[in-house]
């Protein structure tokens, strides 16, 4: 038993559980739920400005959100989005940019002081790490507009590639691709997250485990989650019309501990590559 105790997997286990409890990921977790739900909405508008000015469709936006999100999310997105598009003034896409990037930016700053405190020191100190959010919050903005231009207009280009190449009919179905390139912007952001967030060090700390797993789990926790609510009608009893905002934030949260953990993953893997064991 002693052996199993000591062996490296489990060595491996006990430290991660030990860098859980003392960097509280927990409570950093719910904070970057807090801010991610405060920034959603006002995203929202600028995603539903940004898919007007290309001319997309709307249900095919709304479509997306019920493959990715639980069905009661979905349904209270599915209805703002609605009364935003019929509501739309340059005013509102303003507000909605502003709010979003001050939101996000302060979602950023708290996982960057989560990931300092996992790696145990300061990256980016004083007011270089509002720089540094901000900067990042537009990234993160881009990407969700790129993830949306490729869900949403990707199948225009993917027919025109088939006929490009005289192989209609025969590449892989676009409803199957738009997601695997999505996942793949998911990953590159979480890459990016990560390497940003990561201290120099000699030999340099890997990320691209943690991300894979991150985006991985992350895939896998949304859909595992959806189905698990697609199961009970009845938690509205509990929550009344608040049900639909406490399941986003638990989904945040729970998004919120898999970023955290996939870079604590980094951490601790790197750790255990460069130190002797028992240190």
């Amino acid at each position: 038993m002693k052996r199993l105790w000591n062996s490296r997997p489990m060595r491996f286990v006990r430290d991660f559980a030990a860098l859980y409890f003392s960097a509280r990921v927990s409570r950093s977790a719910a904070e970057l739920a807090y801010f991610l739900i405060l920034s959603f909405f006002p995203a929202l508008i600028c995603v539903n400005a940004f898919v007007a000015a290309l001319q997309l469709n709307l249900d095919q936006e709304i479509q997306m959100m019920g493959v990715l999100l639980p069905e009661s999310v979905s349904s209270i997105l599915t209805d703002y989005l609605q009364y935003i598009n019929t509501n739309r003034s340059a005013a509102m896409i303003a507000a909605g940019v502003s709010v979003t990037v001050v939101s996000a930016s302060a979602a950023v700053r708290s996982l960057m002081k989560i990931m300092d405190d996992i790696n145990g020191r300061v990256k980016y100190p004083g007011i270089l790490s509002v720089f540094i959010s901000v900067a990042f919050s537009i990234l993160l903005l881009v990407t969700v507009y790129v993830s949306m231009l490729v869900v949403l207009t990707g199948s225009r280009l993917f027919r025109f590639v088939e006929q490009l190449l005289g192989l209609e009919d025969r590449l892989s179905s676009w409803q199957w691709l738009r997601f695997v390139l999505l996942f793949a912007l998911v990953l590159l952001f979480i890459l990016l997250l990560y390497r940003m967030t990561t201290p120099a060090r000699t030999p340099r700390q890997p990320v691209l485990i943690g991300a894979v797993l991150a985006s991985v789990t992350l895939a896998a926790a949304s859909g595992l989650f959806s189905w698990m609510m697609g199961l009970s009608s009845r938690y509205s009893l509990v929550y009344g019309s608040l049900a639909s905002v406490i399941i986003m934030l638990v989904w945040l949260y729970l998004c919120g501990h898999i970023l955290i953990l996939g870079n604590a993953f980094n951490y601790v893997l790197h750790r255990h590559k460069t130190q002797p064991p028992g240190k």
